[in-house]
């Protein structure tokens, strides 16, 4: 006996005594469900029928491997039953973890013992799909794989250790051509800068020839990437992202919307698809950011967010990784011609009230800003103090309120920029609270180009709820072609509908040089004045609500003034409730300049519902800042910071000007 044949037989009666002696005893019996644990020992022992090892390997094949290192063992000693099971139950233990390095030696002696001995060339190309997958490479299984449709080999091209993309006619060549990008992929996976950059421009360079191997690998797993293969994906993933080929995308997204693939794999996934630059990935994009339980987005703050919300110990919380995927998500959509992922980054990222974000998420959030609009200032250092930060943001926001603009926005006439905006158009008015929220935001982010999809989506929908929302949406969108269609709507038997209508209509109202809104409409600021003194009279109380908040934004003017006092809650029964009541409180206050203390007194209200409409009120009509004030604490309490009045002061100053 040779050292080969040794081994070989050394590893059946190891795992055959192991199996038995692991079995606890006599054989389940046959009313009792079998589990993952006993289908391993049953797969093992040698002394079992051939026909329940194989019905025992197909049920973990459904379930899970619970011992990879096992499974590894069992696939090889089920290798000479049948193949093509031997083949796919290794590749899913392979996938499981980690395998010691004498383990897979022996599964390789098995695959090469049998290999030599096996002259039918069906059986010999399932043998070989059992080599491949221990990560054998060798052009001894080119004349094996003569015979791609044997049973394992079509299971080996999904499942491989390299993704083999076979085909049938050409075999050897594609061999030859997988084993060039599979190197390269090595080599770019490579520790030395120099040779990662070099592989990674081969690669590049091949283009369409290394496009099928690259994709395979990038795919998302079926369990999370194997134990030492995540650099390689995420090199695959990047090299897409430069070839720049939209066949890609199908591979890319699964990558990102699932919260449980790896944060540097969604990471760059996610700069791939802005380096491709397919719009018909904005949904997806916005999703990832405004869904607020992604499980990566805590380790971006230094503030330990809690043992229940992450695995990691509070006490290496400092040396965390993080990936910034909510930034490299703006800088994607920036890319893709979505100008408000930068106002969603000076707010939401670059406000030093927004949180303490790691260093690197604010570099990345001001990178991505100065890339998109190379005009953009230049102050903000993310490593300096707070104030130097607070005086850089405050800039910031100036600055975007003079309307810049990308150099390639997205237009709606684009088919991508279409199909991306129809698919957030269909799910608002949906079931789902919270898919009703991202979409409405993403809509937001949006802007503009979003505006064709609702108006159609309004013109055939007979649902109550999608009409009213859509409404809500096109006075979110800043682009004055919604005036006409907004009038109409105010029109609407509904209630809902006209009340929203007048409220998105309010955005409109004194904006006539405003350089954020895009299209035109004439006299919409008269054309929305004039029809919301006319729903003061209507039947219902929202849309007359909604009509005087939306006076609120208007200069003084006689025409509003003579409303007010035509339709006050003192004389006007229907009219006596709170929101109608602070509105007009508001709309008083900037048409005649009186009233001021009786708009304060309602921000220190024990109610904090009232603090709140009050607030909310005053920060659309003037822009206010979220930070300006915070209505949530109990007003006396060393929480509360009470509302600065010479604010609303310089506010009404300028209004009335």
């Amino acid at each position: 006996m040779n050292l080969l044949q040794f081994r070989i037989a050394r590893m059946t009666l190891c795992v055959a005594v192991v199996a038995t002696l692991g079995s606890g005893g006599p054989r389940a019996g046959a009313d009792e469900a079998p589990t993952p644990e006993s289908d391993l020992r049953l797969a093992s022992r040698m002394d079992a029928p051939k026909a329940d090892r194989i019905d025992a390997a197909k049920r973990l094949l459904a379930t899970a491997v619970p011992d990879a290192e096992a499974g590894v063992r069992a696939a090889s000693l089920l290798l000479r039953d049948d193949a093509a099971t031997a083949a796919a139950l290794l590749r899913k233990s392979l996938d499981a973890e980690m395998i010691p390095a004498d383990t897979l030696d022996l599964a390789r002696s098995t695959a090469r013992a049998a290999l030599s001995k096996e002259t039918d060339p069906v059986r010999r190309a399932s043998l070989a799909a059992f080599a491949l997958g221990t990560g054998l490479r060798g052009e001894e299984f080119q004349p094996a794989l003569a015979q791609p449709d044997a049973p394992g080999v079509a299971e080996a091209s999904a499942a491989d250790s390299f993704n083999f993309p076979w085909t049938v006619p050409g075999v050897a060549e594609a061999w030859k051509a997988h084993r060039v990008v599979a190197d390269r992929l090595d080599r770019a996976s490579a520790d030395d800068p120099a040779v990662a950059r070099a592989a990674i421009d081969e690669l590049v360079k091949d283009g369409a020839e290394s496009l099928g191997l690259l994709r395979a690998v990038a795919r998302q797993q079926a369990t999370r990437t194997p134990p030492g293969r995540l650099p390689r994906r995420v090199r695959a993933i990047v090299v897409l992202g430069m070839i720049g080929d939209r066949a890609a995308v199908d591979d890319l997204i699964p990558c990102i919307v699932d919260l449980k693939d790896e944060g540097w794999a969604r990471a760059a996934a996610v700069t791939a698809l802005g380096d491709i630059g397919d719009p018909r990935v904005i949904p997806e994009l916005c999703r990832v950011l405004f869904y607020l339980g992604d499980v990566h987005r805590p380790r971006d703050s230094w503030d330990y967010p809690g043992a229940d919300n992450t695995d990691v110990p509070a006490d290496r919380w400092d040396t965390v990784e993080y990936y910034a995927i909510d930034c490299a998500v703006a800088d994607a959509l920036l890319r893709l011609g979505v100008a408000n992922a930068a106002e969603w980054l000076i707010r939401e990222r670059l406000h030093p009230r927004s949180g303490r974000w790691r260093i690197r998420v604010l570099q990345d959030a001001v990178d991505a800003i100065r890339r998109a609009f190379p005009t953009a200032p230049r102050s903000y250092e993310p490593d300096a103090g707070l104030p130097s930060r607070a005086g850089a943001h405050a800039e910031l926001l100036q600055w975007w309120r003079t309307g810049p603009r990308l150099a390639h926005p997205a237009g709606d006439s684009d088919e991508g920029v279409a199909a991306a905006t129809k698919r957030i158009v269909d799910t608002i008015g949906g079931k789902g609270v919270m898919e009703l929220q991202i979409a409405k935001r993403a809509a937001t982010l949006i802007g503009s180009p979003m505006l064709p999809a609702v108006l159609e989506a309004l013109a055939t929908s007979k649902r109550k709820i999608q009409r009213a929302e859509l409404v809500l949406v096109m006075g979110t969108l800043g682009d004055r072609r919604a005036v006409e269609p907004l009038l109409a709507l105010t029109s609407d038997p509904v209630p809902a509908v006209r009340s929203n209508a007048m409220q998105a209509l309010a955005r409109f109202v004194g904006t006539d040089a405003d350089p954020r809104l895009v299209g035109e409409a004439k006299d919409a600021t008269n054309r929305i004045v004039a029809r919301a003194i006319e729903l003061l009279g209507d039947s219902e109380a929202a849309p007359r609500t909604t009509a005087l908040q939306a006076l609120a934004h208007a200069r003084p003017r006689d025409d509003v003034r003579s409303a007010l006092l035509a339709h006050t809650a003192a004389s006007h029964p229907e009219n006596d409730f709170g929101d109608y009541r602070d509105a007009e409180r508001v709309v008083g206050l900037i048409q005649t300049g009186e009233g001021k203390d009786a708009v304060l007194a309602r921000l220190t209200d024990p109610s904090v519902f009232v603090r709140r409409y009050m607030f909310e009120l005053l920060r659309s009509v003037f822009e206010f800042e979220p930070d300006v004030f915070d209505p949530t604490p109990d007003p006396g309490t060393a929480a509360c910071r009470p509302f600065d009045a010479p604010t609303l002061d310089r506010a009404l100053a300028d209004r009335r000007r």
